[in-house]
């Protein structure tokens, strides 16, 4: 490929530069390759890394058409602005497409994804709950129930006792925890 080839593909692209087409592109690839990192740790459960790969994916895919939508929208909106001259009426534009974008992220693609992604979060969550359900024994001791052989002593009131403290649950700390 010749050098004026590559100068002329870098001014059109110039030319034509819009938030949204930045933030489409990083979407895509995060939507790509975020999946594939997930994927690829090797100190994770089967489970949880799909389950974060597909959240993922499913985000970015929520993502892209979002940002386009709102973008559009944003543009819209500016171009029904009166009085402005044909140069700022561009400029408003391009202005407003910048903050269609940063309110599509801020606000927009979180709701949208949570929308789309909290039914699968539910059927995956139910499905590794039932995979896990304990058997009951006939002869099960409950656990509020403590036992004639222990005795329960009374600590003072400034006793602290670091017996049951974690700080992190292991469960809580995993890839694409949806909490």
């Amino acid at each position: 490929m010749k050098l004026p080839k590559i100068k002329d593909l870098c001014i059109k692209l110039g030319e034509s530069n819009k938030a949204t087409y930045a933030v489409v592109a990083i979407a895509a690839a995060k939507g790509i390759f975020r999946p594939i990192f997930t994927l690829a740790d090797k100190h994770e459960k089967k489970e949880t890394k799909k389950y974060a790969a597909a959240r993922e994916g499913l985000t970015e895919v929520v993502a892209i058409p979002t940002y386009l939508g709102v973008g559009k929208l944003s543009e819209v909106i500016a171009g029904k602005l009166k009085g402005l001259s044909p140069e700022k009426m561009e400029v408003a534009k391009h202005n407003a497409n910048f903050l269609g974008v940063c309110v599509a992220a801020l606000f927009v693609i979180p709701a949208l994804a949570s929308l789309v992604t909290k039914p699968f979060s539910k059927k995956v969550q139910n499905s590794s709950n039932a995979e896990h359900k304990l058997d009951i024994k006939e002869n099960a001791v409950p656990e509020n129930i403590v036992p004639k052989n222990k005795v329960s002593v009374k600590k003072p009131y400034n006793y602290v006792s670091m017996e049951g403290f974690l700080p992190a649950k292991p469960e809580i700390t995993k890839v694409g925890a949806p909490w």
